[in-house]
């Protein structure tokens, strides 16, 4: 898992949710080399869009994402 510094796809992730996007799936992926990553799925109308990161901080936030918004890993 990556540190604390900057994660460039959190940032991508709150600015969607801040632009109107709903978190609406929270899952780990522990397939893909590299992980295991956290992977947030938002939706906007009919839109999906997915995040995928390994950082620390990234799961941080989602932890709060689940406990906003009812979610749990799928």
């Amino acid at each position: 898992m990556a540190g604390w510094g900057d994660d460039p796809v959190l940032a991508e992730l709150r600015a969607a949710i801040e632009s109107g996007w709903e978190p609406v799936a929270i899952r780990e992926d522990r397939e893909t080399p590299g992980g295991p990553y956290d992977v947030v799925t938002v939706r906007l109308g009919e839109e999906e869009r997915e995040f995928r990161s390994d950082h620390l901080a990234f799961h941080r936030y989602v932890e709060g994402l689940m406990e906003d918004h009812g979610l749990s890993y799928a």
